[in-house]
């Protein structure tokens, strides 16, 4: 009896840690190709994934069908009249598994491989 709860007790904090690890509520910013700088405000509540991200001219374009599982997100944004997904995964600071460190994201466009890293804004 006593070793199912304490499995069960260790389960339960496992999950609840690797609930706070998919938090990336903020913002973030990086730069795609060495040149384009890129800006973007999530909000995650439960598995859903909701923000913007900056354009070129300031204004804000809002991410669609996001989603976060654990470390993995992804999302869609209109660039130029077409959607976009864009997937990624979070990687969290090796002293504090619960903060997240950096987002890597990828994405194709016109048959192009590209990849960037997000930081957090302080």
């Amino acid at each position: 009896m006593i070793k199912k709860t304490v499995t069960t007790l260790f389960m339960l904090m496992a999950f609840v840690t690797f609930g706070y690890a998919q938090d990336i509520t903020g913002n973030w910013k990086g730069t795609v190709n060495d040149q384009f700088e890129v800006n973007y405000t999530f909000k995650v509540e439960g598995e859903k994934l909701t923000g913007t991200s900056k354009r070129p001219d300031g204004s804000d374009r809002p991410i669609s069908n996001g989603l976060i599982k654990g470390e993995d997100l992804s999302f869609s944004i209109d660039i130029m009249g077409n959607s976009i997904q864009i997937k990624g995964k979070i990687k969290a600071n090796d002293a504090d598994k619960t903060k997240a460190e950096t987002i890597q994201l990828f994405f194709a466009i016109n048959g192009n491989d590209v990849s960037f890293v997000l930081s957090p804004v302080k």
